[in-house]
């Protein structure tokens, strides 16, 4: 039992009970129908919450609903995981109604909840009868998000036909060495003999938000040990031998690391509001600008591996892959417009919730707002004390005194922009639920594995005493 969760008391109480399996998860379940007893009542006291959830499957095979919440708790903001529950479809009536049945059954107000963050599956976001659209019946006000990082995952999808074959190509040369149990130990071996930096290969998955950049880069890095160890043994070693192949594959890794960058920073963005979000999804796409002119002049210094590879093999790019790298860029830039452009725009008429201390009113904002906002922008010691990284704090630290604005910017401040805590709950679940504990219930364990709510254990043993028996 780890001290770092309970206190040094609890923790000598608590390896006082007789571990039985049996007393084990009857220990696990009290504590986290604690910690759950405990976020109910932070949410119910906090007069907005958001959610954002997630389906996938499990070990087992079967479909796991999960889903986070934002709250209000002592001036601050809070988030933690709401519940897990096995559903038998994935439907968006089945999830739907188990938010719902959950939501009602714990004391929640539909009224008081008005974000909700999901992925862009039909059965979430589909626009006649999605877990969206049954949401929005329950709560008109509610807001939704595409999460960022599903809609940045889909802009890094979309390749030429000619990067895609580079892609492929790259993936089958991994997958022939990396698959292969034989292949990868006489690999290692190569690499541990020529005192190389990595002696593996990295397996790409669809399912990984940073998989195409980690083994682009990785393939780079150990492309002359795979060369050697491929000589004779399949045809795979002419691409490798290609310049043009190459001077292709390395522009994708330095593309997709760049992506990698801005996917890193948008799964911690929980800590971010939407508008840092915005700003750099804005900043990329300057960027991809940026090195379209770069390509166009013949300046390969914005991708490192590439004009390390140019200089090195005094190799000139052709017009075709300058010209393909060009169109990729564009294609990039063009998409990141059409999965953002819109919210973004929406977002730029709200731009006084992150700069209060603006001139300019908005034209859609109720006069009493703005006479708040008139009174604020005034005010000269709030002035001095305002912190654009800490804007959330400062608007719950106005509410008093300004509540109509601090109804409206905590509307579009509180709610998830990702659901990278879901995908977080599901890593850790595969942890807590593997082949070999494939029948258990997941659901307390994982509350326990992730909840920020710091256990009470003394309360907890407190309040179940008559069921604890120590051994004598």
């Amino acid at each position: 039992m780890r001290p770092t969760m309970f206190g040094e008391k609890e923790v000598k109480e608590i390896e006082r009970i007789p571990l039985s399996n049996n007393t084990v998860a009857r220990r696990i379940d009290e504590m986290a129908e604690w910690a759950e007893d405990e976020l109910i009542r932070r949410v119910v006291c906090s007069k907005y919450y958001t959610l954002q959830l997630d389906e996938s499957t499990d070990v087992q095979g079967l479909s796991q609903l999960l889903v986070f919440v934002r709250y209000i708790w002592q001036n601050d903001a809070h988030e933690d995981i709401l519940f897990c529950k096995p559903i038998s479809r994935g439907t968006a009536e089945e999830i739907f109604n188990a938010i719902d049945s959950y939501i009602k059954e714990k004391g929640l107000q539909w009224k008081n909840r008005f974000g909700i963050c999901t992925d862009g599956a039909r059965a979430m976001c589909g626009k006649n009868s999605s877990v969206v659209t049954r949401v929005l019946k329950q709560s008109p006000c509610a807001l939704w998000t595409h999460c960022s990082l599903h809609r940045e995952a889909l802009v890094s999808k979309a390749l030429p036909n000619d990067f895609k074959t580079v892609l492929n190509t790259a993936v089958k040369i991994v997958n022939y060495i990396k698959t292969k149990p034989l292949q990868a130990r006489l690999f290692q071996k190569l690499c541990e003999e020529m005192g190389s930096l990595h002696t593996s290969l990295l397996l790409h998955t669809e399912v990984r938000w940073l998989s195409r950049g980690k083994v682009l880069t990785r393939l780079v890095e150990l492309r002359n040990e795979v060369t050697i160890y491929l000589e004779g043994k399949t045809e795979y070693i002419e691409s490798l031998l290609d310049k043009e192949f190459i001077l292709k594959l390395t522009y994708l890794a330095d593309i997709f690391s760049k992506l990698n960058e801005l996917n890193l920073y948008l799964q911690g963005s929980n800590e971010s509001d939407i508008f840092a979000v915005h700003d750099r999804i804005r900043a990329f796409m300057k960027k991809l600008m940026l090195w379209n002119s770069c390509i166009e002049d013949s300046k390969y210094d914005c991708f490192e591996t590439l004009e390390t590879f140019i200089i090195e093999n005094q190799v000139q790019p052709k017009t075709n892959v300058l010209s393909a790298i060009s169109t990729h860029l564009s294609l990039l830039k063009n998409n990141f417009d059409a999965y953002f452009g819109e919210e973004m725009k929406k977002h730029d008429s709200l731009n006084w919730i992150c700069n209060p201390f603006q001139d300019r009113l908005p034209s859609s904002m109720s006069t009493k707002a703005s006479e708040e906002l008139i009174d604020l922008s005034e005010d000269t010691s709030l002035k001095n004390s305002f912190s654009r990284k800490q804007l959330t704090k400062f608007w719950l630290s106005v509410a008093g005194n300004y509540p109509c604005l601090f109804d409206e910017a905590i509307k579009v401040l509180l709610p998830f922009s990702t659901s990278y805590l879901c995908e977080a709950g599901f890593s850790a679940m595969i942890s807590i639920k593997t082949k070999y504990r494939n029948k258990l219930d997941v659901s307390n364990s994982l509350r326990l594995k992730v909840t920020k709510i710091e256990v009470d254990a003394k309360a907890v043993m407190t309040k179940n005493r008559k069921q604890i028996h120590p051994s004598h």
